[in-house]
């Protein structure tokens, strides 16, 4: 990739802005058949006095862009006081991720706008009614999206983009519906792959996943509208190794940050109380673009547990840097009420208990009788779906094909799913296609559905409860009740954050069951039977105690400068060396250049703050030769750079302790601007010096693998693995990917790849298997 294109840097700074996403409702007018929310639908309201407060909490945290978001959020009777809220709170910006239909009343759209809405992201899922309105389970849906998206932009006042659910359904018809729209006059998309959650996965995953590869064409044609003057596309959740040729629309990194915090509760389970994610399956991780992270997570988790680390990284500014917890979905809060609920209930009938604990006893999770007795049901019958899911996995064919499934339930999730592989959405009696799902009545987009017996109406036919791989049924079945695509977090050159599927709103368990009654049972004392499989304990150490449990070989500081690293590594005193990585090396230079000068043999070793001195890492080359000179006895590491470059080439042989690493960037930006061709340098650099952090297509040989490390910025107060710190470091440095041709390199097992924003700034073309 010679150039970014201009509108890169827009985009970046619109992806960093801070936002506070807020949920109105766990109810919808559309019941999508991707919806990923569709578990948390009650056709409830959120309670206004709590809404108000997450808006004016946000603001206070930094928050400068406010998105209502559902279910769907114009049903709400306060939306537009909302709106007006947030406006008087100071934000900048205010969106909604919405169907649109309300907005096809103009006095509503007129209102919204007047009290402050500046930006309209409607769900678009087809080029036309026949698809639009088969997806989202509604017929009419379509004309009265389109009426409250022209009404919008004919104002002129708000920013206009349009989302789409990329998914089997749609994606060969993904260039008409571009093409519609931007004769329209719109010119932001942003295009969501579809992941497997909620209905999505319980009762779409048999039609709306589709092969990537396959679909590349229509893919790359759509794509291909970033390059035209004016519009902007953003990529969400499609996974980076499908999208070469477009590798600067891949979604920023930093984007994980607002994942995270969608599910922040559901991580919070498996890092306090190791009750694993429910989503975790290898047939569904597949799909799923947090995959990389979660992997990552769980190998983080067993080197915490096992101290399997050599070496201790420990950054002075990492509280400082650490990211803000903020928001949050309630969704995410009731889901994981509900799931450590359930594990208990799974761990008492597994200890084969069946009575109830003294209500005195300390030990026990204390609930209502119905609760108690909602657990226990609730771990029962996810077992015995559990078993059946089993046997019924379906079959495939030599090609690898899914062959259809022709059992009733499957017949009924794929009549829901409404468009084939094509995009055809074929009728009821079509020959040899399962019957599909009449939608829902095409309601006034207030959201009123008629009653099924009005003049004119067809009967409706309510969805059917489907249980997910955790086993919960959702209370999802009122008929005139279906649920919408939760929203995504990008943003445009206005700002614009565009719709996504979703990263504020997760899969979620229906709302817990309300107490029935004042008395209180136990549920039975884990501890009272045969015993249970222990769980890890949570570590909860922070650095210094986890260096002392630890014990690891190296501490690798990063400070300010010498007279800060000394007095953080005398907080270590059991580790025996020392790898420092300064913003300002020149303390250190001067320390190191008296102790060279002093009597004794050449390539002696150091010691500081009572430890071996065995690495320094520096970005300067003037700092690198200064260091190299002194022949003491340590690895001096540069970070490659453009402005390495000239120093390095110029060497007629490489001092003996140099290594070179190629560093991770924070952002796409700094990445075009500082990094080097690898390619034609490592032609050029012919040296065999050491080097880290490049793959060996590119170097010509395999790199030097790093010892293992942990880092403690990761750690939160309480000692623990901290979420939210977790995903910034894999962010700052984990995030690696591969091109898909790297599958057939003789490397291919051992490589992580590149870092995300080198690829996202220089292409996959560096990256060519080797034999």
């Amino acid at each position: 990739m010679d150039a970014l294109p201009a509108t890169a840097v827009q985009h970046e700074e619109a992806a960093h802005e801070r936002r506070n996403w807020v949920r109105l409702t766990f109810d919808c007018n559309d019941r999508c058949v991707f919806c990923l929310d569709a578990h948390t639908h009650n056709g409830t309201n959120r309670d206004r006095e709590e809404i108000k407060a997450q808006i004016l909490d946000g603001r206070r945290r930094g928050a400068t862009r406010l998105i209502l978001s559902g279910g769907e959020p114009t049903i709400h009777p306060n939306f537009v006081d909302f709106v007006r809220l947030g406006r008087r709170a100071g934000y900048r910006k205010i969106q909604t991720v919405t169907n649109g239909r309300m907005f096809a009343y103009p006095a509503f759209l007129r209102a919204a706008l007047d009290a402050g809405l500046s930006e309209i992201t409607f769900s678009i899922h087809g080029p036309n009614a026949r698809i639009h309105d088969a997806l989202v389970g509604t017929r009419g849906a379509f004309d009265e999206e389109v009426k409250g998206l022209r009404g919008a932009l004919a104002d002129g006042r708000p920013v206009v983009n349009i989302d789409v659910c990329v998914n089997r359904g749609n994606v060969k018809q993904l260039p008409e519906l571009m093409a519609t729209f931007t004769a329209m006059g719109v010119r932001e998309f942003d295009l969501l792959h579809v992941i497997p959650f909620g209905r999505a996965y319980s009762e779409g995953r048999e039609v709306l996943f589709y092969d990537l590869e396959a679909m590349r064409p229509y893919l790359l044609e759509a794509f291909a509208y970033a390059r035209r003057p004016g519009i902007h596309v953003w990529l969400n959740r499609f996974p980076p190794q499908h999208l070469e040729g477009f590798e600067d629309l891949i979604q920023d990194p930093h984007k994980l940050i607002e994942e995270v915090r969608g599910r922040k509760e559901e991580y919070a389970l498996l890092l306090e109380h190791d009750i694993p994610l429910d989503c975790r399956a290898p047939e569904r991780c597949k799909h799923c673009y947090l995959q990389p992270l979660c992997d990552r997570l769980d190998d983080v988790r067993a080197d915490l547990a096992g101290r399997a680390f050599e070496v201790l990284r420990v950054d002075a500014a990492a509280e400082r840097h650490a990211p803000v917890a903020y928001g949050g979905d309630p969704a995410s809060r009731q889901h994981a009420a509900a799931r450590l609920r359930r594990v208990l209930a799974e761990r008492a009938l597994a200890a084969g208990l069946s009575g109830h604990a003294p209500e005195d006893s300390p030990e026990a999770w204390g609930g209502t009788a119905d609760e108690a007795a909602a657990g226990m049901a609730e771990a029962r019958a996810a077992r015995a779906r559990d078993r059946a899911d089993l046997t019924a996995e379906p079959a495939a064919d030599a090609s690898g094909h899914v062959l259809a499934d022709t059992s009733p339930s499957s017949r009924e999730s794929a009549a829901q799913a409404a468009a084939g592989p094509s995009g055809h959405v074929p009728p009821a009696t079509s020959p040899g296609r399962p019957d599909v799902l009449p939608p829902t009545p095409s309601a006034g987009p207030s959201g009123h559905v008629p009653h099924a017996t009005s003049p004119g109406r067809p009967d409706v036919l309510p969805p059917t409860p489907s249980a997910g791989l955790s086993g919960h049924v959702p209370h999802d079945t009122s008929p005139g009740r279906p649920a919408l695509l939760p929203p995504n977090s990008s943003a445009g050159p206005s700002g614009h954050v565009p719709h996504a599927n979703s990263p504020g709103h997760p899969e979620a368990a229906a709302q817990p069951t309300a107490p029935a009654g004042p008395r209180r049972l136990r549920l039975p004392l884990l501890g009272a039977g045969p015993s249970l499989p222990a769980s890890p304990a949570r570590p909860r150490l922070d650095a210094r105690a986890l260096a002392a449990a630890a014990e690891p070989r190296a501490l690798w500081l990063v400070a300010p400068d010498l007279a800060a690293a000394e007095a953080l590594a005398a907080e270590f005193p059991g580790v025996p060396e020392l790898e420092l990585e300064l913003a300002d090396p020149a303390a250190l230079l001067a320390r190191l250049s008296d102790m060279s000068a002093a009597p004794g043999p050449e390539g002696q070793p150091v010691t500081l703050a009572g430890k071996r001195l065995t690495r320094v890492v520096v970005a300067d080359p003037a700092a690198a030769a200064a260091l190299l000179g002194l022949h003491l006895d340590l690895d001096v590491v540069l970070l490659l750079s453009r402005a390495a470059e000239p120093w390095l080439l110029a060497l007629d042989r490489a001092p003996p302790r140099l290594v070179l690493r190629q560093p991770a960037r924070e952002r796409l930006t700094e990445s075009a601007e500082l990094d080097l061709d690898l390619v034609a340098f490592f032609a050029a650099f012919r040296h065999p010096v050491p080097v880290e952090a490049v793959p060996a297509c590119v170097l010509g040989r395999p790199p030097r693998e790093r010892p293992r490390v942990f880092d403690a910025a990761q750690l939160g107060p309480d000692g623990g693995l901290e979420i939210f710190r977790y995903a910034r470091r894999f962010i700052d440095d984990g995030f690696h990917v591969k091109s898909l041709r790297c599958k057939t390199c003789s490397y291919d097992h051992g490589c992580k790849g590149m870092h995300i924003n080198y690829v996202r700034a220089h292409g996959f073309s560096a990256m060519r298997p080797v034999p």
